[in-house]
Formats: C-alpha cells, structure tokens, sequence
C-alpha cells in the first residue's frame, strides 16, 4: 500500500540542531547532489539552457527508519523547531578522509593562501599526510565544504586541487579539517512524514536541506 504523506509546512522560529545523533535522529538514508547550475527557459524558442548561478551548494534528502509513532512525532518536533536556522550533520563515513594522516595531525593553508576563485590550495602539515580524491575538507574561515579532485600523494606539503573554486581566501597556516567535516545545512522549509499504512502508525520522516553558507 503507498505511504499516505503529511506535508507540514513549518512556521517562524529561531533555533540551532546538531542532525549527527544517530540515536536522536536515527537516519536511514542519505541522498546527496551538488548543485551549481540554474535552467532558465526561453519562452519563445521553447529552449531551456543552462548558467551558472555563481554559488556551489550540496545538497541532502535524510531520511529516517521506520519509527514509533510518539518516537517519529517528537524527532518531527526537533527538526521543525529549527527549521530557520543551522542544522550540522557529519556524515558517520564521508566526514572522513579516506587518505593518510595521522591521528592527530594538524593541516594547514601552506605559504602565500590562496585567493577566492582559484580551485587550487597549498596545504602542509607537520607529518607526512595524504588527501585521497573524493575526500572533503573544510576550511577554519569558511562554513562551505569542499571535495578534494586529485590524490595529494604522500608528503608534508602539496597543492590540493579542488571540484570548484574557494568562495573565500585562505589565509596561511589556517587550519583546515579532514576529519569531522561538518555540513551547514539549513531546511527547505518542509517536513515529509509517512505511514506504511493508514493502521500502522509507525511514521518515517524526509529532510531536504541545502547547505548554508555564512
């Protein structure tokens, strides 16, 4: 039987949530694009292109297991609480890099920083480390995150190379995190909930957020 949905659209509030407790928000699935183009159409040749909208956003679609139906109202509560300000997800294995640093390992913006708009950073550490490609990082000045393109190779200082552009400049020796990579996100302003059916009340909730960025 489909999933009858209740869509709540979620009024005016400010408030701040961590989404990355699993055991408060037990999410079962994570759906996750990048979105960086707008599709404009032209009404008189019936074409559609496409152009930059200059700003690079991930976005998510969290999806929880089947809950408890007092469970699922209260975790419903949380996220509609917070609808209007930050939510920070850490995702339990892409937060994470799959490269090689040592526990403990202090990154950071190596000599000169790099300016806003070049895709390439020089970064150092104090021990050998490696970025692998695929990896996110996170800048100390900056709420975005970014995706590492290329293998850094093994050593204790390198030029990452990045997906996009830097929104803003790094400054040298600014630490940069590859471990505990936290999303900024901010709600769409909707709250799906889904019943599997109408006499099991056990509710499974949808979030779509997009990052937010300071």
């Amino acid at each position: 039987m489909t999933a009858p949905i209740v869509v709540v659209e979620i009024g005016v509030n400010d408030s701040m949530l961590n989404i990355s407790n699993f055991d408060l928000f037990p999410w079962a699935e994570c759906n996750f694009r990048e979105n960086r183009k707008a599709y404009i159409s032209d009404s008189i040749s019936l074409k559609r292109t496409k152009r930059s909208t200059g700003i690079f956003r991930y976005e998510f679609e969290l999806i929880t297991v089947e809950m408890e139906e007092r469970v699922g109202l209260a975790v419903m509560a949380k996220l509609s609480r917070a609808w209007n300000d930050t939510l920070t997800f850490i995702h339990p294995r892409w937060s994470y890099t799959s490269g090689t640093v040592p526990a403990g390992a202090l990154l950071r913006v190596g000599v000169g920083g790099a300016s806003a708009g070049v895709d390439t950073v020089p970064m150092l550490g104090d021990v050998a480390w490696e970025l692998k490609t695929g990896d996110f990082i996170q800048p100390a000045n900056d709420t975005k995150v970014y995706q590492v393109a290329e293998d850094t190779g093994l050593g204790t200082t390198a030029n990452v190379k990045l997906t996009t552009s830097i929104r803003n400049d790094f400054v040298a020796n600014d630490a940069i995190t590859y471990d505990d990579v936290a999303w900024h996100l901010e709600s769409d302003g909707v709250i799906e909930v889904a019943t599997e059916a109408v006499e099991n009340q056990d509710i499974i909730i949808v979030l779509n957020a997009v990052e937010k960025l300071s």
